[in-house]
């Protein structure tokens, strides 16, 4: 009877194992794009910071709303992108210039994380502290 007690407890700890790892933060690392893109960011702080293996939430391509639309805009035609607002709810409005000279009118969620890895190691900003990002 005991056996059986101490069988039903296992399947229990494991559960209990994976649950509390779930609730782990994130570690130093960040993502590595296939394409090295390297920028300078400007914080509301007007704090300057430039990465390399630049991505956004992991991509090379930023990912917003455009009107009631999503649009992807990959980082090979984006020259700098700029805010023009304060935050209105969860998004935070955003103008691309290309390297056409075209202008791209986006909103990102203030959540969404523009990352890379800097000279003094790794770099992480969410969309509502962006001021500035400048391509090289």
């Amino acid at each position: 009877m005991k056996r059986s007690g101490v069988l039903a407890a296992v399947p229990i700890m494991l559960l209990w194992a994976l649950l509390v790892g779930m609730g782990a933060g994130p570690g130093a690392e960040v993502p590595k794009p296939e394409i090295d893109f390297k920028a300078t960011i400007l914080d509301d702080q007007d704090i300057s910071t430039k990465i390399h293996q630049a991505s956004w939430e992991g991509n090379i391509f930023f990912t917003g709303l455009r009107g009631k639309g999503v649009v992807t805009i990959s980082f090979e035609k984006v020259r700098k992108v700029v805010s023009v607002g304060i935050s209105t709810g969860n998004n935070k409005d955003f103008q691309i210039t290309l390297k056409n000279g075209d202008i791209v009118a986006v909103s990102f969620d203030v959540d969404a994380r523009f990352q890379g890895v800097t000279d003094f190691g790794t770099y992480r900003i969410i969309a509502r502290n962006i001021k500035e990002i400048h391509f090289e």
